[in-house]
């Protein structure tokens, strides 16, 4: 679960969409240690469009 919590904070910035925020936050509050293959796609875009 801290590797899902480490990317997540890597990403998560206040100059995001609220929408994308909010998909993060859920995120982090999910009571498992994995992603769906849908949330796993999603942060890795959110982690590409963070990085550049």
């Amino acid at each position: 679960m801290q590797v899902i919590f480490d990317r997540i904070s890597r990403v998560y910035s206040s100059e995001l969409e609220e929408s994308v925020q909010k998909f993060l936050e859920s995120l982090g509050k999910l009571n498992r240690a994995y992603l769906t293959a849908l949330e796993e796609k999603v942060l890795n875009l959110l982690e590409s469009e963070a990085s550049g």
